[in-house]
């Protein structure tokens, strides 16, 4: 009974001692029985098919990046990956009812997509500006096919769903009826809209969504109610009701002071805004012969600068910058 007690302690004792204080042949088996498995090579890996990169810069096939002069209008060349369709900047320069046939329907604009009337105050420049604005929904689903439509990507391959205000138009909102890719006056961010000092404003709402919607016109100055008693500040109730689907509504203004200041949707502002319907509102100096381009599609670079940037400056781009919520 001792001696079996005896070589139970050695035993446990030897279990029990740390392992370096064995002899190297011990600590190799003692390894091989309970350290870890041996190597074992990994799978053989599966081919799969290359895939083809997205071109990040399109090619220039139409030559809209290059300067030229469309309607006598005098349009500056556009380095920038995606330029604007000269014949769009020529007709929100001198207006859609001031434009050949051939220009309006190069530029994919209604005739008052964006009207400019009178010259007021006789410097040589419109001062009377009616702006007609749509919604459109970029990137959205379709009971017709698996993936979204009207496709509008911020870089290779990203595609979030977007609401933008954009100018009145004709035709698909696709490039062709083939594409699903949306046409290229269908951007983000919504267009930034350029008037003078002075100017009398019109900008109609055309609801063309089926959501219903307002414009805000955040700091610049307008009156609260138009000429007639109705609503003109574009906040629903406090204001007036949204425009429904279908509908639309005539916001009057004059600004007098000068400045960059904001546009958006009034309707639940904490999702419309981040849906996309926000944009650049400028007010430019009031110069003589001072011909603006009234809408900037996308942002970017404005090929048409007004005389005072023209003065400073040898280029301008307006930027804006958006909060996009992934769970919209």
């Amino acid at each position: 009974m001792r001696i079996k007690l005896l070589l139970i302690a050695i035993l446990f004792a030897l279990v029990c001692l740390p392992t370096q204080w064995y002899p190297e042949s011990i600590r190799l088996v003692f390894s091989d029985w309970f350290g870890a498995q041996s190597y074992r090579a990994r799978p053989e890996s599966l081919a799969t098919a290359q895939r083809v990169s997205e071109v990040a810069c399109p090619e220039d096939f139409r030559a809209w990046r290059e300067a030229q002069t469309i309607a006598g209008v005098d349009i500056r060349s556009s380095p920038t990956c995606v330029a604007d369709n000269p014949s769009a900047v020529a007709a929100f320069v001198r207006g859609t009812n001031n434009v050949s046939q051939q220009v309006l329907l190069d530029s994919g604009l209604t005739p008052d997509a964006v009207e400019k009337g009178r010259d007021l105050d006789g410097d040589g420049d419109p001062d009377e500006i009616h702006i007609r604005l749509e919604v459109a929904e970029l990137n959205g689903s379709s009971p017709d096919l698996n993936e979204p439509t009207t496709q509008y990507s911020i870089a290779p391959g990203i595609k979030p769903g977007f609401w933008v205000f954009v100018p009145k138009t004709f035709g698909m909102a696709t490039e062709n009826f083939e594409s699903i890719k949306a046409r290229s006056i269908l951007r983000v961010p919504s267009p930034a809209i350029r008037v003078e000092q002075g100017d009398r404003i019109k900008i109609t709402l055309e609801n063309s969504h089926y959501m219903p919607h307002t414009i805000h016109f955040h700091g610049v100055d307008h009156p609260f109610v138009d000429e007639d008693g109705e609503g003109n500040d574009g906040v629903p109730i406090t204001s007036e009701k949204p425009v429904l689907p279908g509908g639309a509504r005539t916001y009057d203004m004059q600004p007098r002071q000068p400045g960059t200041m904001f546009y958006h949707c009034h309707v639940q502002p904490q999702v419309h805004i981040m849906m996309g319907l926000q944009g650049l509102f400028i007010v430019e100096e009031n110069r003589p012969n001072n011909w603006l381009q009234t809408l900037n599609i996308g942002a970017g670079q404005v090929r048409v600068p007004s005389v005072a940037v023209a003065e400073e400056f040898d280029r301008e781009y307006d930027l804006q910058y958006l909060d996009i919520d992934r769970e919209l």
